[in-house]
């Protein structure tokens, strides 16, 4: 899309500038032909007759008034009618682009991906779940499990305790929780939140393909909304930081 615009400017600007000088070379040619023949100044010579001022004159002005109202009639209500249309082909296109992109971050970073993150070497190669060496609390080596990232969207339902909305997803790579560190620029990390909002929509269009929709947190709001009842219910914090 980007690429798209770019030739669409270029092309508007060559012509621009192909315009400006056709004008140009115009202007110079009408000049010079001037000067071959003795002309009457313009301020001196008679002007248009009353019947030629009211008549062909006027009738030219309001045809030209009549075209322009009706182009403006007809192509408002096109471009109304096809915007919707076109705004969501966007709209899909920036998606299935930034999903992309999330689908080569979570790989490690290498020459040929320099969009990678490296969230297989903690989750698992497959996103499943994995092992890893870190510290807890008192400073003694233990070991933790990340969890399975292709069930994400199942919130409670598939052990993501702290998942229930989308916007959760975003909080936690952002802030980190538990062994994950923080990832966002804002918060000591490494990713802007373009780059963690490609890293959200890779991970709930994977997850959406493991979870059915009835119990998909992610895109699902009647399923969220269950989702944190159920936890305010069993009396545990709604969010994995509150106390």
């Amino acid at each position: 899309m980007i690429a798209e615009t770019n030739v669409a400017g270029l092309a508007l600007i060559v012509v621009g500038v192909v315009l400006i000088v056709l004008t140009i070379a115009v202007a110079a040619l009408r000049h010079r032909a001037r000067g071959t023949r003795a002309e009457v100044p313009g301020t001196m010579r008679p002007g248009p007759s009353d019947q030629a001022l009211e008549t062909p004159l006027l009738y030219k002005l309001q045809g030209w008034g009549v075209v322009l109202v009706t182009f403006f009639v007809l192509w408002f209500p096109v471009m109304w009618l096809i915007e919707p249309s076109t705004n969501l082909k966007q709209e899909d296109a920036l998606r299935t682009d930034s999903i992309a992109r999330g689908a080569l971050a979570v790989e490690p970073y290498s020459e040929e991906n320099g969009l990678g993150v490296g969230c297989v070497r903690c989750h698992g190669s497959e996103l499943t779940g994995g092992v890893i060496n870190t510290v807890d609390a008192a400073g003694k080596p233990t070991l933790a499990y990340p969890p399975n990232l292709t069930t994400i969207c199942g919130g409670p339902n598939t052990g993501h305790q702290a998942i229930f909305t989308i916007d959760d997803i975003f909080q936690v790579i952002s802030e980190g929780r538990g062994a994950m560190p923080s990832w966002s620029i804002r918060f000591a990390g490494a990713l802007t939140d373009q780059q963690i909002n490609d890293l959200v929509l890779y991970l709930v269009d994977m997850s959406s393909k493991n979870v059915p929709f009835e119990q998909n947190v992610c895109l699902n709001k009647e399923a969220s909304d269950a989702a944190l009842k159920a936890n305010v219910e069993a009396g545990s914090p709604v969010n994995p930081r509150d106390p």
